[in-house]
């Protein structure tokens, strides 16, 4: 591992500001691999997706496992999403959606502080969990939490199961018993009727992970900006149209996932798009470091937050809808104050979240 790549794997956020104010969006990580960001590049890259092989996540195929619909390709990876894709669609679950957030957010303490990340994702897995599974299982979604924040929780973790021990799984068959008895005995049967047995472990994995980890993430980003900018607050409930430009806004200067997978040619040259450094290109975006819900849209290939090409989000519709949720509800029942005016991002994996030490303090409205 050369020096380049050693800092892209052990410094990621470091590493990408230090390349951001490279004009032609690209940055050569060793002699097989490429960094790119630039907006004619991923547009073209996005076009061709279908060509292309798409080599598992180093961190996160030991996690999600092998068969998980993110690493599979051709016709293998279009039957899976078109089995997968109708139980994620989000005008299924507003109802749904709604009773949960109200009953989390009639939870929150009041004036105490309460760790937003952590809040965001409880509420969303629990979300998801209901979607799979058919029910609510508290049990086994803090059994699954607790074996993600044991292997992602930090960024020493991340790494040292990514490099100290690659190559193996990082299961927990206790675990996978409990998710498999779940699936297998769900009502109606999302998955277990529709997918062989082998993969059923490796799909609600996946599904459970990317259905709320990139979902929390963005959402807590979304009152992140709220809260540090004057007013919003109460314009974004009279305004929806100004919620999804908050919400764009914040997806573009905080995505919640700074990488868009690997993409491989055929002659083995592996491209990784970088969604951080497309969002934050000052050729695209004026002043990008400056949260600005009116900004004009942006060309092809400039925004991404949820992949692109094949590999788009199949949750993308869902995720929005939780985001905007759970924002309107929660500013409208509660006032949120935040600990602090600047926060360093945490990385969970690829993703990016804000850290646990960011903690909101809700009150009721009065």
């Amino acid at each position: 591992m050369n020096r380049t790549e050693l800092r892209f794997a052990l410094h990621l956020l470091p590493f990408l500001d230090s390349v951001e104010d490279f004009e032609d969006g690209l940055v050569k990580l060793s002699d097989r691999r490429w960094l790119v960001w630039h907006p004619d590049v991923m547009a073209a890259l996005f076009r061709h997706d279908r060509d292309l092989r798409h080599p598992p996540s180093r961190t996160l195929s030991p996690l999600l496992g092998n068969r998980s619909v993110l690493w599979l390709d051709g016709d293998e990876h279009t039957a899976y999403r078109r089995t997968l894709a109708p139980m994620l669609r989000g005008h299924r679950y507003r109802a749904l959606i709604d009773e949960m957030v109200e009953r989390s957010i009639a939870e929150l303490p009041s004036g105490d502080p309460v760790g937003l990340a952590q809040w965001t994702r409880k509420l969303t897995l629990r979300i998801i969990g209901r979607i799979v599974f058919g029910v609510d299982d508290e049990e086994l979604l803090g059994a699954f939490t607790r074996w993600l924040d044991r292997r992602l929780g930090s960024r020493v973790r991340t790494l040292a199961h990514r490099y100290l021990t690659p190559g193996t799984t990082r299961f927990d068959p206790h675990l996978d018993r409990m998710l498999l008895h779940r699936a297998t005995t769900a009502e109606p049967p999302a998955l277990a009727a529709f997918l062989p047995p082998e993969d059923l472990r490796d799909q609600v994995v996946s599904l459970l992970f990317a259905g709320h980890e990139t979902t929390a993430s963005a959402t807590a980003w979304t009152v992140y900006w709220i809260d540090r900018t004057p007013g919003l607050a109460d314009e974004v409930l009279d305004d929806p149209d100004l919620l999804d430009a908050t919400i764009t806004e914040s997806l573009r200067l905080s995505p919640p996932a700074t990488l868009a997978g690997n993409r491989m040619s055929g002659d083995g040259m592996v491209l990784t798009p970088s969604i951080y450094l497309a969002h934050r290109r000052a050729a695209t975006y004026p002043h990008p470091h400056t949260f600005d819900p009116a900004r004009e849209q942006p060309p092809p290939g400039a925004f991404f937050p949820f992949g692109g090409g094949v590999r788009h989000c199949p949750g993308k519709d869902l995720a929005l809808l939780e985001i905007r949720l759970i924002v309107t509800a929660l500013l409208r029942h509660r006032r949120i104050r935040l600990n602090a005016t600047t926060c360093t991002p945490q990385l969970r994996g690829a993703a990016m979240a804000p850290p646990p030490s960011l903690a909101m303090v809700a009150t009721c409205r009065r």
